[in-house]
Formats: structure tokens, C-alpha cells, sequence
């Protein structure tokens, strides 16, 4: 299955569409989401040198972003950004995170719900507070997640992140150009395969790390940078 997926830039304020082999719709659609995750954990100039993601919480309003990239407001792209750039409380709460991506180790991983999560069930029964079992929780590498800790999950990446997603998304049409699949599991199964190889491969955009440990390093450095940023503008966060 082809999709067209978007890529923006946001210093040269351009974007560009690229045509790649998925097996679900659902994944092709995740594709997208992952590079709007990323795109708003980057620094531009235009904002001072903050993330978008931070000129919205202390501006309240993704104005400031929009006025800076006007080519996304005439982009396709331009309502899923206003979805997800509709920061509110809810954000900053645990139950966030069941809304991210997980990004690209997580590109074929179903949508995931908190009735799921049977680590955080466990510690909230264990724990006789909600507060100390989410703090347990959100540093526990979680199966849901390709074995990413919760607070790494609603983290995001970032440029790195969402320059190997570009790179997977050419070696995974790569791999399987002209390939012929009986259902659509074949193909997710293939798809999976391909992704779990990729990751271990020692990769260029990351200076020769495997990009697993890039994306890894990339996401705890935007967490450290979160942290430090809602704990100086004193808001609460579960993930801090």
C-alpha cells in the first residue's frame, strides 16, 4: 500500500510530499503524526529559540508558531497540527501519553488505551497513592511501547527522530517494492520485520549509532529539556 506523506521545514518554510510503501492505513496516517511530534520538540529562531511546543504552553496559543510558518496554514497538514498543538491541562496528566505516537519504533503498534496498561493497574492497586504509582510508572520500560518508559513516550522526538523516520520510510519501500502479500497481516508482519532490523543497523543521520539508541538518547535529552522548562514556569506535570 503507497501513501503520500508530508515533510515539513520549518527554516526554509517549505514542505514537501513523499510517496512510501505501508501496510496499513492506519500506519501511513501515524507516519504524519510522528513528524508533527517531532517538528514541535525543535528550537526555531523564529520563536526566539523556543520549541513550538513551548511557545504554546506559555503563550496558550500556537499564534506565535502559525505566524512564523504561514505555509502550514494553507497545508493539508494544518488541522492535525492545531489538534495536536491544542495544549490544555489534560497535557500535563498522565493519561496523556496514551495520545502519542510512541514514533517510529511504535509505527505498527495499535492505538493504546489505558485500560491496556496492565503495569499501571498493578501499581495503582499496589501503591495506596495515585501520585507515587504514576512516578513508578512513567520510568518503567512498558511493552506497549517497544520498551520505551512512558515518560519517553510523551516526551517525543525530535529532528533525529524525525529524520530516521524519513530513512525507514525509504528502506521500508525499498524492502518491499514488487513484493506481492496474500492479506494484509503478510504485510504488517513483513513491515515489522523490516522495522526491527532497520533499528539495530549502525545509520549515518545518527553518526553511526544504531538508530534505537539514537532515538532513545534523542528522547531523553527533549524530556531532561521539558522538565527543566514546565519546572521554571512552575507547572505541574505527572511525567515530572
Amino acid at each position: 500500500m503507497r501513501r503520500g506523506i508530508a515533510s515539513g521545514d520549518g527554516e526554509s518554510g517549505t514542505l514537501q510530499l513523499f510517496n512510501f510503501s505501508f501496510p496499513t492505513k492506519e500506519s501511513a496516517e501515524k507516519i504524519l503524526f510522528i513528524q508533527i511530534e517531532c517538528s514541535l520538540n525543535i528550537p526555531y529562531s523564529e520563536l526566539n529559540d523556543r520549541t513550538p511546543y513551548e511557545d504554546v504552553v506559555l503563550n496558550k496559543s500556537a499564534t506565535n508558531f502559525f505566524n512564523a510558518f504561514p505555509i502550514i496554514k494553507n497545508a493539508p497538514v494544518f488541522k492535525y497540527y492545531k489538534r495536536i498543538l491544542s495544549l490544555s491541562e489534560k497535557e500535563f496528566a498522565y493519561k496523556s501519553v496514551y495520545s502519542k505516537t510512541g514514533g517510529v519504533l511504535n509505527i505498527f503498534n495499535p492505538k493504546i488505551r489505558e485500560s491496556m496498561d496492565s503495569e499501571l493497574k498493578t501499581l495503582f492497586s499496589r501503591c495506596e497513592e495515585e501520585k507515587k504509582a504514576i512516578r513508578l510508572w512513567k520510568d518503567r520500560p512498558s511493552e506497549l511501547w517497544s520498551n520505551l518508559p512512558p515518560k519517553l513516550v510523551w516526551a517525543s522526538g525530535g529532528e533525529i527522530e524525525r529524520e530516521l523516520l524519513l530513512d525507514f520510510s525509504q528502506y521500508l519501500t525499498r524492502m518491499v517494492r514488487r513484493k506481492e502479500f496474500d492479506t494484509r497481516g503478510d504485510a504488517l508482519i513483513t513491515a515489522i520485520r523490516n522495522l526491527r532490523e532497520w533499528q539495530f543497523q549502525p545509520n549515518e543521520i545518527c553518526s553511526g549509532m544504531a538508530p534505537i539508541d539514537a532515538l532513545i538518547k534523542e528522547r531523553e535529552e527533549i524530556y531532561e529539556r521539558k522538565s527543566a522548562f514546565l519546572k521554571e514556569n512552575h507547572i505541574e506535570c505527572d511525567f515530572v
